[in-house]
């Protein structure tokens, strides 16, 4: 009986040997034994017939496996930060060819240039395509998200945090940041620099200032405002003012443009040199100095130098009806052409009562530059053909094209180039103030759309100056104060 069982279990170890050997290996727990095979104590192993291989379960090896498992999941993740890297660094457009976005200006203006700057640089092609007013902003938007934008844009002096992740920072290669903080004025290097780096172009400058129609002030025998309060009075129809009214009340003159917000263009720009004038933080403006602002602004109303039934501000200064307008001096040309026979001329913008001789007189800043797209593969091209076109020569060049197509120059960006400007009937007031201007959100008619930050701050700070004198100004203040820094807070727009 011994020896059968000895027999037996033998006969099973050969064939679990045979099995294994068949199998190339596999483990015996993959193995279907049947029946079970017995342990074998090490001290029975000694005793096994010569060249018979005992049988002894392979162990499992957790640690080797998750090890192997870590390494694959490591391999996936790698690829996977690569792939998002490089798609999110992947150069567009065609090597060479510099697409060119710009609003203001027709091609003819800069075409001299662009041909000049092609024999220069033969492997370069510049191509400009005007874009029409009507939602440019979101329109650029939309075309720099799905990767069809252009690789230079034009954009308003206020968009530059908009647009922060779309701008490529002007390289020092082509110009350094010292060189660019001294070539232009102060108040265009800080609205077009983020983070100490500029990231657009000026080719020209512009600001709010205050027009006046010649022959109204000749006929009434009257100068132009030094101070607020001049102008107040000056429009007010009851201290001998220029507003003129018929019998039944209807405005057939007025004498300033102010008041409400409905067909007062600029007035947000009027607003906030007032602010800046009065010390008012805009990005705070729950304080007594910001209630004083508003105040004087709805007084036009009461004055009845101008009422809502009356057409925009622009076009009815143009007609003649309006003594006294704001509006930045690129739209004398809008309102040479509504009128050519009309007689005006800007003056320096009214300023506040002063504490001492030495306080500065502000303006207010609103203009336009050129950006170069981050994901361009022309960027350092793009940015080498900017500084170009923003030499003195091509400078002049380009506003005298401006000049010849539109009727008016522009300001320089450079400070040296304006001497010329500074008796200039159109130019000058804004050329005596830029050394002083400054610039903020608030800025009308720059077509950034429904969702872009003009348009939304203009939406806060016009709903308060509408339900402004009905009481509860503190609580309107601080309701405009937190509306103001959650628009601001979007764009990570420092509050200060």
């Amino acid at each position: 009986m011994q020896d059968n069982n000895q027999n037996t279990n033998q006969t099973k170890r050969y064939q679990v040997q045979e099995i294994s050997e068949n199998t190339g290996g596999t483990s015996p727990s993959d193995v279907m034994i049947s029946p079970p095979v017995p342990q074998v104590s090490t001290e029975s192993q000694t005793n096994l017939p010569s060249g018979t291989i005992p049988f002894v379960p392979k162990k499992k090896r957790p640690k080797m496996l998750f090890i192997v498992l870590g390494l694959s999941i490591l391999a996936i993740i790698i690829v996977i930060v690569l792939l998002f890297r490089k798609s999110g660094t992947t150069l567009l457009g065609t090597p060479g060819e510099i697409v060119w976005w710009g609003i203001q200006h027709e091609e003819v203006v800069y075409k001299p240039l662009i041909e000049e700057y092609q024999k220069q640089n033969p492997n370069v092609k510049i191509i400009y395509q005007k874009q029409s007013a009507q939602d440019y902003r979101e329109r650029l938007t939309n075309a720099l998200a799905k990767g069809e934008g252009p690789d230079i844009f034009e954009i308003h002096s206020t968009w530059p945090h908009m647009f922060k992740n779309d701008l490529a920072p002007l390289p020092s290669s082509v110009m350094g940041q010292n060189e660019y903080n001294q070539t232009f004025y102060p108040v265009i290097s800080s609205a077009l620099s983020l983070e100490g780096k500029a990231v657009a172009m000026p080719l020209e400058y512009d600001a709010i200032t205050l027009y006046i129609n010649e022959d109204i002030f000749a006929s009434a025998i009257k100068k132009p405002p030094v101070t607020w309060v001049e102008l107040r009075d000056l429009a007010d129809a009851s201290k001998d003012g220029l507003t003129i009214r018929e019998k039944e009340g209807r405005i057939i003159q007025s004498g300033a443009a102010l008041g409400f917000t409905s067909n007062v263009d600029y007035w947000p720009e009027v607003i906030a040199l007032m602010f800046m004038q009065n010390r008012v933080n805009p990005s705070k403006p729950n304080s007594e100095l910001a209630g004083q602002v508003l105040s004087f602004y709805i007084e036009f109303r009461s004055l009845g130098t101008w009422d809502n039934t009356l057409p925009p501000s622009t076009i009815a200064f143009s007609r003649g009806n309006v003594a006294m307008y704001f509006g930045p001096t690129s739209r004398a040309s809008d309102i040479t052409r509504g009128n050519p026979s009309l007689k005006f001329r800007t003056v320096p913008l009214p300023q506040l009562p002063k504490n001492a001789p030495s306080d500065p007189n502000y303006s207010y800043a609103t203009f336009w530059a050129h950006g170069v797209w981050e994901r361009s593969r022309n960027k350092e091209a793009a940015w080498g053909f900017l500084k170009f076109l923003a030499q003195r020569e091509s400078l002049e060049n380009i506003n005298s094209n401006i000049e010849e197509l539109e009727g008016y120059p522009r300001t320089y960006p450079r400070p040296e180039m304006n001497i010329q400007y500074r008796d200039d009937p159109i130019l000058g007031s804004v050329v005596a103030l830029v050394q002083e201007s400054k610039n903020w959100y608030l800025a009308d008619n720059t077509n950034d759309g429904t969702t872009g930050i003009n348009s939304q701050l203009e939406q806060v700070f016009g709903q308060t100056i509408n339900d402004w004198g009905s009481g509860g100004g503190v609580e309107k203040l601080n309701k405009l104060t937190n509306d103001v820094q959650a628009i601001l807070s979007k764009y990570t727009i420092p509050l200060k």
